[in-house]
């Protein structure tokens, strides 16, 4: 009878193991980041995030230090058919120059008068939790189709751009904004048909793992999770991967090792 009491709660305590990694990895704050672009003839766009409803991109949603890539695709914009895109591709076969092109993480930064009404087109129900100063982001590569197109990285402007809104952006090129006569790329050399690839690095997250750079290369243990992007038309989206060296499963793990070793010496008195 002990040795069935033990078993049952070693089995009690791995579904306690089991629902506090599941409720700490949905408990994680999340924010949608998506690739706002228009070429020059103000097609092939998209100028949301598809949280909203009203995105046609291939968008990431951010939970933690970590590299994204944030997607815009031929499949996702061609909606005109449909109705759903009332630009569309216009019926041209590529996409040329832009007239805006940055990334925008929605509903991460604190803002000084939060507006629903006007978050809502991204899907954006409160206000954000962080300041400007808490969060550094690196653009990490431009691929069109593909290929790399070189960018300035001395002229990306990041941060709270637009002030009256949650979003952190990171400023690519923008005709009505600062980059417009200081652009950090070639215009004539954005040309793609395929796939609109942007990648960029963030850190400064709550919850995010602090670890010295000595300590994060001795750490053999870190376990890969894939960070999934969302959206349409995402056929040629890559997932991006991070580390996540704190599930909440050690703690469970460790507590039913206790409970065997506890059944263990049960068994060991027994038979003495």
């Amino acid at each position: 009878m002990k040795l069935k009491r033990i078993i049952a709660g070693v089995a009690a305590m791995a579904l306690a193991a089991s629902t506090c990694a599941s409720f700490s990895a949905s408990a994680a704050e999340s924010y949608n980041a998506f690739l706002m672009f228009a070429d020059h003839n103000w097609l092939w766009q998209s100028m949301a995030a598809q949280a909203g409803g009203q995105g046609y991109g291939v968008d990431a949603q951010i939970t933690k230090d970590g590299e994204y890539t944030v997607s815009i695709t031929s499949d996702s914009v061609d909606k005109n058919e449909n109705g759903d895109n009332e630009h569309g591709k216009g019926g041209t076969e590529y996409a040329s120059g832009a007239v805006v092109f940055c990334v925008d993480i929605t509903g991460i930064l604190k803002c000084k008068t939060f507006n629903a009404n006007n978050e809502k087109k991204n899907g954006v129900t409160k206000n954000g939790t962080y300041d400007e100063k808490d969060i550094t982001c690196k653009l990490k590569s431009i691929k069109q189709d593909g290929k790399e197109l070189k960018f300035d990285a001395s002229k990306i402007l990041y941060g709270n751009i637009e002030d009256q809104n949650t979003n952190y952006r990171i400023e690519i090129y923008n005709t009505y904004g600062k980059t417009k006569d200081n652009p950090p790329i070639e215009q004539a050399e954005v040309m793609w048909s395929k796939s609109l690839d942007v990648t960029f690095e963030i850190s400064g997250l709550k919850g995010s793992e602090k670890k010295s750079t000595k300590a994060a290369a001795n750490n053999n243990d870190a376990q890969p999770t894939t960070t999934a992007a969302v959206g349409g038309g995402a056929d040629t989206a890559a997932a991006n991967t991070t580390s996540n060296t704190n599930t909440g499963a050690e703690t469970g793990l460790a507590l039913i090792g206790l409970a065997l070793a506890g059944g263990a010496i049960v068994l060991t008195k027994k038979r003495k």
